[in-house]
């Protein structure tokens, strides 16, 4: 969570400013699909925020088009982890 709050506030934006949470639904390893979805529930429950799952196939086929209409202001923000 304090990444995200970390990257948000380098964005000059809050976590009330989100209304909108876009969220990987797999494939992916079990563990982290698992804690990403709560927290998006979470943070969808508390700002009343849309939450929208996609599959990672859609954004390596290039379907990331459909994604991008579906988000407010037409963009969206990829945060990149390293491990």
């Amino acid at each position: 969570m304090e990444l995200l709050l970390n990257f948000l506030n380098k964005k000059k934006l809050n976590i009330r400013d989100v209304d909108r949470i876009f969220i990987n639904l797999g494939p992916g390893k079990f563990t982290g699909l698992r804690i990403s979805l709560s927290v998006a529930k979470a943070i969808s429950l508390a700002n009343n925020a849309v939450l929208i799952g996609f599959n990672s196939h859609d954004l390596i086929n290039k379907n990331y088009k459909n994604l991008i209409k579906l988000a407010k202001n037409k963009s969206l923000i990829k945060p990149l982890y390293s491990s």
